[in-house]
């Protein structure tokens, strides 16, 4: 990694961390520096202004994430039973992350988590162009096991499914409803997968 690139990471480092915890308004260029160890000329001559930040680091992490989930999907798309395959795509940016020179798989999904509290409009480019197609691969996948289901009973579910998942992996204190978060993870991703399951075959069998 040449000099320019270790500088890069080290900003892409201090954003992940600082846009997840402050979000995108509540982050400053000048925190951000101070954050990555850099002055903010550094951060304009390598990205811009602060929403390009945002987006650079979001759009680098997005390919990681969907690296290693597709790589999980591909293993047992064809072979596996739907709780293989929501299991192996949510539990690997936890358990084959392969890469954490920027973060880890678990504060990716951290900061994935914040995006989606953000303005639709700063997000949505990069969502459309780094993360949307993966995720719609998988979800194609998982829809296959329950073809009796209606779209809109699919995306109720999926939303609840995301909202559940979310609450495991991406609070590390206390988890939304203010009780100690989740240690054993992978346990509880695998447990998400069989209730998933349970929910899609009750709204498919109608």
């Amino acid at each position: 990694m040449s000099k320019s690139d270790e500088t890069k990471a080290q900003i892409m480092r201090a954003a992940v961390q600082l846009f997840t915890r402050l979000g995108y308004e509540g982050t400053g260029l000048r925190p951000l520096a101070d954050e990555a160890g850099v002055n903010v000329g550094l951060i304009r001559y390598h990205f811009g202004h602060k929403v390009d930040v945002y987006r650079d680091t979001l759009a680098y992490v997005s390919e990681q994430y969907n690296a290693v989930c597709l790589e999980a999907l591909r293993e047992v798309r064809h072979t596996g039973s739907a709780e293989d395959i929501i299991y192996s795509w949510l539990a690997a940016p936890i358990t084959r992350w392969k890469d954490s020179s920027v973060a880890s798989g678990e504060e990716v999904l951290c900061f994935l988590n914040r995006m989606g509290y953000e303005e639709p409009e700063l997000t949505r480019g990069v969502y459309e162009s780094h993360y949307s197609y993966a995720l719609q691969e998988w979800q194609d996948a998982v829809r296959a096991h329950f073809p009796g289901m209606e779209r809109g009973e699919w995306l109720w579910c999926l939303t609840c499914l995301r909202g559940m998942y979310f609450n495991i992996v991406a609070h590390n204190d206390f988890t939304l409803w203010g009780v100690p978060a989740i240690t054993d993870k992978e346990a509880a991703i695998y447990r998400l997968a069989q209730d998933a399951v349970k929910l899609l075959q009750t709204y498919s069998a109608e």
